[in-house]
């Protein structure tokens, strides 16, 4: 396996290393596949963008400087394809507060083992699943820019001035959608889970 940062592997691939590409796509091939579900809300166009995403860096790899984080790069391309795919639905779908919503339970502990082992606490993991799903839901019906912020911070780890850069715009931007984003969250989980 590769080491070196991603901005080193991405130069090597620049210069011909398919191996410092395979060790990019490991790296992030689930992150990324994660924030296209958060904003396609659909599994398969989520696969369908990744694969584009990673197919547009290997075209763009001449082009690629070191100036700029690849992270920032990687999550550009992938929100220049987002917007694209949005462009060209003639239908844009609108996600109702009353549809059920599917939700993948990310902790360690497997269903498997929670239905054998009689200690477990099962119902906080049914309650924690629940919430996750509440939580979700809430998050598809923000505005599409206060969505993205969320989805780039809460889900991919990214400083605000990384939105900013993915976003192509200034910084208080980003820092006033993020605000409004949780105020909204805040005001509608909180019929839920009391204040």
């Amino acid at each position: 396996m590769m080491r070196g940062s991603d901005e080193e592997l991405m130069l090597s691939f620049r210069n011909g290393n398919v191996e410092a590409f395979e060790a990019l796509y490991r790296r992030y091939e689930k992150p990324l596949l994660n924030f296209l579900f958060r904003i396609v809300m659909n599994a398969e166009d989520a696969e369908n963008l990744c694969q584009e995403t990673f197919f547009r860096i290997v075209r763009a790899k001449k082009e690629y400087e070191a100036t700029a984080l690849f992270k920032t790069w990687l999550y550009q391309i992938a929100l220049n394809l987002c917007r694209d795919r949005m462009r060209r639905m003639k239908h844009r779908s609108h996600f109702s507060l009353n549809a059920q919503v599917s939700f993948q339970y990310d902790g360690d502990v497997e269903l498997q083992e929670l239905i054998s082992d009689p200690a477990s606490d099962l119902d906080k993991h049914v309650e924690t699943i629940e919430l996750g799903a509440l939580v979700q839901k809430a998050i598809a019906c923000l505005p599409k820019d206060e969505h993205l912020v969320i989805s780039l911070r809460e889900y991919q780890g990214l400083r605000l001035s990384e939105i900013a850069d993915i976003m192509n715009c200034p910084i208080g931007t980003v820092k006033s959608l993020n605000h409004r984003a949780c105020m909204k969250l805040k005001k509608y989980l909180a019929r839920y889970i009391g204040d």
